[in-house]
């Protein structure tokens, strides 16, 4: 999902990128010329203007930084503080489906409260109205997983395309 959102945040600016592939650890090894990047093994890593980046979150915020002659996927001006809100809330449904989903039963209320907070945060076609930002770049690798994974493992639907849900915001989102 770190990977996935650095992805479309370079495919909606159009910022044009190279991507190498490598194996997750659990296949093997990393190659040596990538440790040397990136000593922990984590992924995504990003080399820009020559410099390394290792968190998805600050290739994304350099992104917008650098690339400023490209798509912004900024908030709005005004809307910096609800930005920081609903990526606090990505970082707890994130919390909360990790707990239901390996934890067990007595995290469902927590996950499904909320899951009812993002639903309730969803403004416009995108979280924070008319405008895609980093907000939906932010939760859309996770609610995708937690989509798929939570009527998979738990028989829980978030959202069916072209159905009416109990989360028909999420749902047209």
């Amino acid at each position: 999902p770190y990977c996935q959102k650095v992805w479309m945040t370079l495919k909606e600016k159009r910022i044009p990128y190279k991507i190498e592939f490598l194996n997750m650890r659990c296949y093997g090894d990393k190659p040596a010329s990538f440790t040397r990047l990136q000593p922990s093994g984590q992924i995504p890593v990003a080399i820009i203007d020559g410099r390394v980046y290792g968190q998805s979150n600050d290739i994304l915020f350099k992104l917008e930084d650098d690339f400023s002659e490209y798509k912004s996927l900024k908030p709005s001006p005004g809307q910096e503080a609800r930005a920081q809100e609903l990526l606090r809330l990505e970082r707890k449904l994130f919390s909360a489906w990790m707990s239901w989903l390996t934890a067990g039963e007595r995290y469902k209320d927590l996950f499904v409260e909320t899951l009812q907070q993002v639903e309730a945060s969803i403004t416009g076609p995108f979280f924070l109205g008319d405008k895609v930002t980093l907000v939906d770049f932010q939760f859309a690798p996770f609610l995708e997983r937690m989509a798929a994974s939570m009527i998979y493992y738990k028989g829980f639907v978030m959202r069916v395309p072209g159905k009416t849900t109990k989360y028909p915001k999420l749902n047209r989102w």
